[in-house]
């Protein structure tokens, strides 16, 4: 912990140049903070988005079964898109397609709602309708944003799921969630090679008793197989008439599955208290009409859906979405990203950064990147060292403003790095360029952003300043989810919901997280549950258990470890795991061992999360197994 407690807390208070003069002192943020915490502070904010029928009762119930804005009734698309029209902002660029192959392609708002609208009619002649859950195993081409854009059109919530998973993850949302269609590309380019994602879709099915039937879209337009009145084609399906769509305020917009200790859990945000959260939020973090805005997370995780295919487009601004990752076909395919679409708006992940930072230093230096105003990052703790790297290195750009000096790197711009999670729905802590902008605590996400009563309390539920404690949030979030697991219950405790990170909140407010304080990893941003990696590894002959930990990483944070019972190839365990759950779940450790306790899998994987990190007094099997992975590994 306290190696933790150097990389990732600073003292530093950092007020960036561009932003000398929009600087507020902490005692102004307390007051604005404090007065957001009153329930008319939200219902002003939903007061932004465009009711067809106005709510009668602002919020109802007790957490977790809370629902606000209660007899409302609402357009999603309409908020979304619909209500750009006959703005100036109809005819002006909305998405900036990029993909890793080259291909470029550009749509305006009104050409964005045609296909939406199209696609709508595709999605009934399938037999979508309201209520009807539409699952995505895609990447976000631009018709796969349209046909998400389309589900919410005609009142069908929808669930992406990120297509770095394997074909067994994938099954286990299917299984679970039972959607009326699910949406996949015939394959799209990743480094080169073709991932072909409709044959992980047929293995998937195999394995579910529920089976859907399957919306092709051909992104690379290579030959697949297609199961007759199973299988269809975009292109070869012909829309009939379709309206959109009016719903109440807790109506489902969309859902997603997060990784719990046990398993994986279901949560879906309802549409009004949702969009009120994340039009609000977006605005806040600095997105505006004209600004260009490009964002590396894409829509299988909460910020790429909330910050790609929401709250951008709620606001107006043109979006720039590149389908390939940060290495290719170079290092600084990001950098030309940036540059050539003379974007304002950065966000990116702090894993993204950790590994950007690690190369030729020329190849950054060889873009112009003075357009930048904002870097905005998320996903996992940052480290310091990082968030100074992307301050000075990434932000201070080739002219000289105000106090900022190109030649001594002394940074330009903000880099706010932000709090996140599924549950949130929205980001809920940092620094506002367009609200309440404090000075920058390098490494923290920042303050509790207004109307989110956000704290770090001891065992005991005291709040705590200076030192680790669990995050909470201490009142109901508009964007609450409407549907959820058991898992999502438990963490509420006495009116108050245990975020499930450890944190250190400074007597400013800024929040340092440290981590998970459960045993779900945060792999690269991802929430990886241990269980669905010790299924996988228990589904190997000669496997009779095992049980998954995370180690910190110094490039992705944290990283599975497998302890496995029985007779294994490490190398087996590895391939087993990165094809059924996904390459981002793959072990970089494997402990073969002759015996596992007969004890709850949540006790053994704290025990050992806790040996690991050289705690003493505890669990003798977690002890030895800290003990052989230091001498052997």
């Amino acid at each position: 912990m306290e190696t933790l407690l150097k990389e990732f807390i600073s003292e530093e208070r950092v007020i960036p140049p561009l932003f000398k003069y929009k600087t507020i002192p902490f005692e102004q943020y307390k007051k604005i903070y404090k007065e957001s915490l009153k329930p008319e502070f939200w219902a002003r904010e939903a007061s932004y988005l465009i009711w067809e029928r106005p709510w009668t009762k602002l919020v109802e119930g007790d957490p977790p079964a809370v629902r606000w804005f209660v007899g409302g009734e609402l357009s999603p698309y309409k908020n979304i898109v619909g209500k750009h029209a006959g703005t100036w902002i109809w005819d002006k660029v909305a998405l900036i397609w990029r993909g890793e192959d080259g291909l470029i392609k550009t749509f305006t708002y009104s050409d964005l709602d045609q296909l939406a609208a199209r696609y709508s009619g595709a999605l009934r002649a399938l037999g979508v309708g309201k209520g009807d859950w539409v699952m995505f195993y895609a990447p976000p081409t631009p018709e796969v944003i349209a046909l998400m854009l389309a589900a919410v059109r005609i009142g069908a919530p929808f669930e992406p799921v990120f297509t770095g998973f394997g074909h067994g993850d994938l099954a286990m949302r299917i299984e679970d969630r039972r959607p009326e269609l699910l949406v996949a590309v015939d394959a799209f380019p990743r480094k080169g090679k073709a991932i072909k994602v409709k044959e992980t879709v047929d293995k998937a099915l195999k394995l579910t008793k529920h089976v859907p039937k399957v919306l092709v879209v051909q992104r690379m337009g290579i030959d697949v197989e297609l199961i007759g009145g199973r299988d269809f084609v975009l292109d070869d399906v012909s829309p009939v008439e379709a309206e959109e769509v009016v719903v109440e305020s807790s109506h489902p917009l969309f859902g997603l599955h997060v990784g719990y200790d046990d398993g994986l859990g279901f949560v879906a945000h309802g549409a009004g208290g949702y969009l009120a959260q994340t039009y609000a939020t977006t605005r806040w973090i600095g997105l505006r009409p004209r600004d260009t805005y490009f964002c590396t997370v894409l829509p299988g995780w909460i910020t790429g859906i909330t910050y790609v295919l929401f709250g951008p487009f709620m606001v107006g601004s043109a979006v720039v979405i590149y389908e390939g990752g940060p290495d290719y076909p170079s290092w600084d395919v990001w950098w030309s990203v940036l540059e050539d679409y003379a974007v304002n708006v950065f966000l990116t992940t702090a894993g993204a950064l950790r590994l950007l930072s690690r190369q030729d230093p020329k190849l950054l230096e060889s873009h112009n990147l003075d357009m930048l105003k904002l870097i905005l990052t998320t996903a996992e703790p940052m480290e310091v060292k990082y968030w100074k790297w992307a301050y000075h290195y990434v932000g201070t750009g080739t002219t000289p403003s105000i106090d900022s000096l190109p030649e001594k790197l002394s940074g330009r711009i903000p880099v706010i790095h932000m709090f996140i999670q599924t549950e949130l729905g929205t980001f809920v802590t940092g620094s506002l360029p367009n609200y309440a902008f404090v000075p920058v605590a390098p490494g923290s996400v920042g303050p509790p952003m207004p109307g989110f009563d956000i704290d770090v309390v001891d065992d005991s539920g005291n709040p705590v300043r200076g030192r680790p404690g669990q995050l909470v949030v201490k009142r109901p979030w508009p964007a609450m989810p409407v549907e959820y697991s058991a898992w999502y219950a438990e963490k509420w405790r006495g009116g108050v919901y245990y975020v499930g990170d450890m944190a250190v909140m400074a007597d400013d407010m800024n929040i340092f997280p440290l981590g998970r304080s459960d045993t779900v990893m945060k792999i690269n941003g991802y929430r990886i549950s241990p269980a669905i990696i010790e299924k996988a590894v228990a589904s190997l002959p000669g496997v009779e258990d095992a049980v998954a930990v995370g180690l910190r990483d110094p490039q992705k944070f944290e990283s599975p470890l497998v302890v496995v019972k029985g007779k294994a190839n490490p190398e087996d365990v590895r391939h087993k795991v990165r094809e059924y759950v996904g390459p981002i779940a793959e072990p970089s450790a494997v402990v073969v061992m002759d015996h596992i306790p007969q004890e709850p899998k949540r006790q053994l994987r704290l025990a050992l999360k806790l040996a690991l990190r050289g705690a003493d007094g505890l669990h003798p099997w977690a002890k030895e197994i800290a003990s052989k992975f230091r001498s052997n590994i």
